[in-house]
């Protein structure tokens, strides 16, 4: 089967309430949605590219300029040859990391719909269920009591808690320490999205001892470009240290394990795509670090995908898939995988048209 379009479609979509972390406040979930056809067939390759200027540098414009400058390319090729389609996307795009993932997203679901087959099956098999967490923005404390207190009666047994908040650390401090009283016996994971100066991050870290033994993890206490300043906080606190922001390619990765600044990195399909991401497992497995998976404000779509990486290869510590939790309903949009509480589980069933499992459909026609 040979490709014969590749569409790029702005795709903006409301969140059920503004999302506040550190670096900004999200409104509604910037994305945009990539569809790769064939000629001798009715299959479609779904993916989607969440671009956050922040991290990647990329916005909605700039990804489809670079999508649509690139798709041509593809007009005319095997979708059988997966394996080069890839290397042409990961030259062509090696500065847009985000248009490559939701490309490579993409392409993976033509080809393995032209297979029958699901993708976690693809990249492993390891297992069919996986476990997430629910991230609690920067709300007032009140607030994110309830949020969490809602989020463990609804079946979350970990809480992704975001700090930096603009009233200072004392609020950040003081929010958590109500998460932990509303949640009791809830793992929590701190993010501070680059929040802190090292000296800082050590000390807030040292504030919370009374509830040390609740905490999984700090995530990106500080710059993304201080490496020297994730190893001092890492040094100088018993929780463990991840990156995200720090950790954006497997080049990257490779600098922060060569200067043992952290113990384990957030992969994130926007930063790395998909080929990248699967680069890092290996990296981190070599190195002893440990591994985390997370998302941009994504679709279902998104997770689905990250989902089934996760699922196939098995090799994540940490899942914190949940942004489609944050997201209005989203009309046409179905599949991927079940989810009730903090399980998200893979459809075991060898559907013709797999892939990622998604399927989606506009004013009742699917695209």
């Amino acid at each position: 089967m040979d490709i014969r379009d590749v569409r790029i479609t702005p795709w903006i979509l409301p969140l059920r309430a503004p999302f506040a972390i550190a670096q900004r406040t999200a409104y509604e979930a910037q994305n945009v949605l990539i569809i790769v056809e064939c000629e001798q067939s009715d299959l479609r390759g779904l993916g989607a590219s969440a671009p956050v200027a922040y991290v990647t540098g990329e916005t909605i414009p700039t990804v489809i300029e670079a999508l649509s400058a690139f798709a041509p390319t593809l007009v005319g090729r095997p979708i059988d040859d997966l394996g080069s389609l890839l290397a042409l996307a990961a030259e062509a795009l090696a500065d847009s990391p985000s248009a490559r993932a939701g490309l490579e997203m993409a392409l993976y679901d033509l080809w393995a719909k032209s297979r029958g087959e699901a993708l976690w099956r693809h990249f492993g098999g390891a297992r069919a269920e996986l476990v997430s967490d629910m991230t609690v923005p920067i709300v007032p404390a009140a607030e994110a009591a309830e949020l969490s207190a809602q989020a463990s009666m609804q079946g979350f047994h970990s809480l992704k808690i975001k700090v930096g908040d603009p009233k200072g650390h004392d609020a950040d401090r003081a929010r958590i320490m109500d998460i932990a009283a509303a949640a009791p016996g809830v793992r929590l994971r701190i993010d501070a999205n680059q929040a802190f100066t090292p000296e800082d991050a050590v000390d807030f870290t040292r504030s919370l001892e009374p509830i040390r033994q609740s905490i999984d993890l700090i995530e990106q206490p500080v710059h993304k470009s201080d490496l020297a300043g994730l190893k001092f906080v890492r040094e100088n606190v018993s929780v463990p240290i991840y990156a995200d922001e720090s950790a954006c390619s497997p080049d990257s990765v490779r600098r922060l394990i060569a200067q043992d600044a952290v113990d384990g990195v957030n992969v994130k399909l926007m930063k790395s795509g998909i080929s990248g991401a699967l680069e890092i497992i290996g990296l981190c497995r070599a190195a002893g670090k440990g591994l985390m998976l997370g998302c941009m404000l994504e679709t279902s779509l998104g997770i689905a995908a990250a989902a089934h990486i996760a699922g196939g290869t098995g090799a994540f510590d940490f899942i914190d898939l949940d942004s489609h939790h944050l997201l209005a309903p989203i009309a046409g949009l179905r599949g991927g995988f079940h989810n009730e509480g903090d399980k998200l589980t893979l459809d075991n069933s060898q559907h013709p048209e797999f892939g990622w499992g998604i399927t989606y459909f506009e004013a009742d026609n699917e695209i």
